[in-house]
């Protein structure tokens, strides 16, 4: 569990430093830091419920309100922290209106996450964190399973669209900047690998290697390795940097 918490740790981080330099950017975002109790965690802990410990610890540890991701696959994915968990299942297992449980919904399927009417659940009969999710509106529920675990469910809210097939199957998601600096010990290979990577003519390759520096690449640590492979086998001058998901996007 030790590894699973620090597991659950890094990425808990990275995701709020995603919201923090948005915030910084934008004052309107719609984020809430609160302040956890003990009664929030409580109330799963000794009501019945089967939890998996790893879900408790991230309920002990996720104290954001209002936020959505707007990320990889997701339009307006809302993950339900403690105080907001009960609420979220109503529609699904539960109507409010009725005061009555819904019949075709799974009995062990919990709502962790919903992206535009699209329920993320646990199977709590399972005892891990797999996460499953079906679209909404269709008559029946059809769930398949969406990820393995919740460490891989929380990274996906960290993928940019489109860049899901670049990432390697079991990491944390890593973004990189690179940049020319100087036209290196071989200013032709340097030209043409610039025409390559931006589309440019001679002229316009030349007019951008005369004013460095120069981005070249950002994106995910897969095909920064890949590229910074080639500049280093032409001898060229470059930059490597270590980037936010913000930054990225921004």
């Amino acid at each position: 569990m030790k590894d699973l918490e620090k597991k659950l740790d890094a990425v808990l981080q990275q995701m709020r430093d995603f919201i923090d330099e948005l915030q910084e950017r934008e004052s309107a975002y719609p984020m809430v830091f609160y302040h956890q109790s003990e009664e929030d965690i409580s109330q799963f802990v000794d009501g019945g419920w089967s939890l998996p410990a790893e879900y408790v610890y991230f309920l002990r540890h996720y104290v954001v309100e209002r936020v959505t991701w707007a990320t990889g696959d997701y339009i307006n994915l809302n993950i339900y922290g403690a105080r907001d968990l009960i609420r979220g299942q109503e529609g699904y297992n539960y109507n409010p209106v009725t005061d009555e449980m819904i019949e075709d919904w799974p009995h062990d399927y919990l709502v962790i996450a919903t992206d535009e009417g699209d329920p993320y659940c646990l199977d709590l009969s399972r005892g891990d964190t797999a996460v499953f999710t079906a679209p909404h509106g269709t008559g029946n529920w059809h769930f398949s399973m969406a990820y393995d675990n919740l460490i891989l469910f929380l990274e996906s809210l960290l993928i940019p669209p489109g860049l899901e097939e670049m990432l390697p199957e079991e990491s944390s998601v890593a973004y990189y900047e690179l940049t020319i600096t100087g036209e290196g010990k071989d200013k032709l290979k340097t030209l043409l690998l610039l025409k390559k990577l931006l589309s440019y003519d001679y002229s316009q390759a030349r007019k951008a290697l005369e004013q460095p520096p120069l981005v070249i690449y950002r994106g995910v640590e897969a095909g920064a390795l890949k590229l910074e492979t080639e500049l280093q086998a032409i001898r060229a001058d470059f930059q490597k940097r270590k980037i936010s998901l913000a930054e990225f996007i921004g």
